[in-house]
C-alpha cells in the first residue's frame, strides 16, 4: 500500500484512480476493481413495480424534480426498465436543473465517467460544484477527489484536504479515511490550512453558502496555527460580521500575528491605531507599523503610507517620502500608485525632486530608471535596487 492509498469501509483503494459513483462508494473512473479491492456496496433501492414506474414517469414528465432523480436512477440501474445511461443523463440534469443536488452531484459523475454523455472532467467537477454549495455531502467529497487528483481542475493537496474535512463535517463516510490520510500527507501544518481556506471559501460565498457565522468558526479553527486566519478573524471582529464587533479581541489577534513578524498582522495593529478602533487614533503608531509591514512587502500598507505622508497626517508633509511608497507600491503591481505618484511629482519642487533622487539612491535604486517606469502606465518592468 502506498501512502497515496486511502482506504474506504475496509478496503484499499488508490485514491489517485477513484471517483464517487453515485451511492455506491468509491470505484474507479478506468478499468476494473481487482475482486479484493472492490468498495462496498450500499443496499440497492427497493425493485419498482411496473405501476411504481408508470407514476414516476407521469410525475417526472409533468416537472417532479423528485421523480426526475428517481427515474434516472431506475434508468442507470435498470430497476424494472431497461438500462439507459442516456435515459438515466437525462433525467438527473431535468432535476438538477430545478437545483436538487443528488441529480447535480449524479450528473457530475455520469461527465466524469463518460456515461450518457461524453466525458468532460471540467463539465464534472462544474456540477459537482453546484451540489457542494447545497450540501450534498457526495459531492463534496467528488470534489475532493477532483482536486486531490487533478481532475478537471489543478492538482492541489491542500484544496482536496479542506473539500474532504467539509464532506466528512456533512457526514460522508467515504470521507473519514481521506481525511486522516490527507492530513498525514500534509503535516501538522495542513490541518490549519485547510480550516483557513474553509473559513474564506464560507466568508466569499462562491463555493459555499455565504456565511459569516461559519466562516467565524473555521478561522477560529485555525487561528492558533496560522497568523493569516488570526488576521481575518480580527477583520470579523472589527467589522461585527459573524461575531459581535469586538476591537479588544481584533486588537489582540493583530498583535499576535504581529509578533511573528508577520505583514499583514502589522498592518492591521497599524490600522487600528489609525483609526482608533478602541481606544484613541494614534497616527504616528499607525505610520510606525505599516511602515515594519511595508518593509514585508505588504502593498495596501506602502499605500497607506504614501497617503499618510501626501496629506502629513501623523507626521510632516513629505511628499518624496510618499512618492517613494507609491513607488514601492507601484513595482508591487497597485493600480492607482503610479497615478498618484505622478500627481505629486506635479507639486514636488526642485528640492524635493533631489531629495526624491537620495532616497532613491540610498535604497540603490537608478533614479532614472525609476523616473521613467514611474511615468509610463504601460511600462512592463520595475526597476528593482542594484547589487551592492
Amino acid at each position: 500500500m502506498t501512502s497515496r492509498d486511502v482506504p474506504e469501509a475496509g478496503r484499499i483503494i488508490p485514491l489517485t484512480t477513484v471517483v464517487l459513483y453515485l451511492a455506491l462508494g468509491i470505484a474507479p473512473a478506468d478499468g476494473q476493481v481487482p475482486q479484493s479491492q472492490a468498495p462496498q456496496e450500499q443496499p440497492s433501492h427497493p425493485k419498482l413495480s411496473q405501476a411504481e414506474v408508470s407514476e414516476l414517469k407521469t410525475k417526472a414528465e409533468h416537472g417532479d424534480v423528485s421523480a426526475q432523480w428517481n427515474l434516472g436512477k431506475a434508468y442507470e440501474v435498470g430497476n424494472r426498465v431497461p438500462q439507459s445511461d442516456e435515459l438515466a443523463a437525462k433525467w438527473y440534469r431535468k432535476a438538477a436543473d430545478q437545483g436538487n443536488a443528488d441529480a447535480e452531484n449524479s450528473l457530475g459523475v455520469m461527465y466524469r465517467l463518460g456515461q450518457g454523455v461524453n466525458r468532460d472532467k471540467e463539465e464534472a467537477v462544474r456540477w459537482y460544484r453546484k451540489a457542494a454549495k447545497l450540501g450534498n455531502s457526495q459531492a463534496m467529497f467528488n470534489m475532493g477527489v477532483s482536486y486531490y487528483n487533478g481532475d478537471g481542475v489543478p492538482s492541489n493537496a491542500g484544496t482536496a484536504y479542506a473539500w474532504f474535512l467539509l464532506a466528512q463535517e456533512a457526514g460522508s463516510a467515504a470521507a473519514e479515511d481521506a481525511v486522516t490520510r490527507s492530513a498525514e500527507e500534509g503535516g501538522r501544518m495542513g490541518t490549519p490550512d485547510a480550516f483557513l481556506q474553509i473559513g474564506e471559501m464560507y466568508e466569499k460565498g462562491a463555493d459555499l453558502p455565504q456565511s459569516d457565522s461559519e466562516a467565524v468558526k473555521w478561522y477560529r479553527k485555525a487561528a492558533d496555527a496560522n497568523p493569516l486566519a488570526r488576521v481575518r478573524l480580527a477583520a470579523m471582529f472589527i467589522n461585527g460580521r459573524g461575531v459581535p464587533r469586538d476591537y479588544e479581541q481584533a486588537t489582540v489577534l493583530c498583535q499576535s500575528a504581529a509578533r511573528q513578524n508577520y505583514a499583514p498582522g502589522q498592518f492591521c495593529v497599524g490600522y487600528i491605531h489609525e483609526h482608533g478602533l478602541g481606544s484613541q487614533a494614534d497616527p504616528k503608531e499607525a505610520a510606525k507599523w505599516y511602515r515594519l509591514a511595508s518593509a514585508g512587502g505588504n502593498v495596501p500598507a506602502m499605500m497607506v503610507l504614501g497617503e499618510m505622508y501626501s496629506k502629513g497626517e501623523g507626521m510632516g508633509l513629505d511628499r518624496p517620502e510618499a512618492c517613494y511608497f507609491f513607488f514601492l507600491a507601484a513595482r508591487k503591481g497597485a493600480l492607482d500608485a503610479k497615478t498618484r505618484a505622478q500627481a505629486l511629482w506635479k507639486e514636488m519642487s526642485g528640492d524635493e525632486i533631489k531629495h526624491f533622487e537620495k532616497k532613491l539612491r540610498d535604497a540603490r535604486y537608478d533614479p532614472h530608471a525609476v523616473f521613467a517606469f514611474m511615468q509610463d502606465q504601460t511600462a512592463p518592468d520595475a526597476p528593482g535596487p542594484s547589487r551592492p
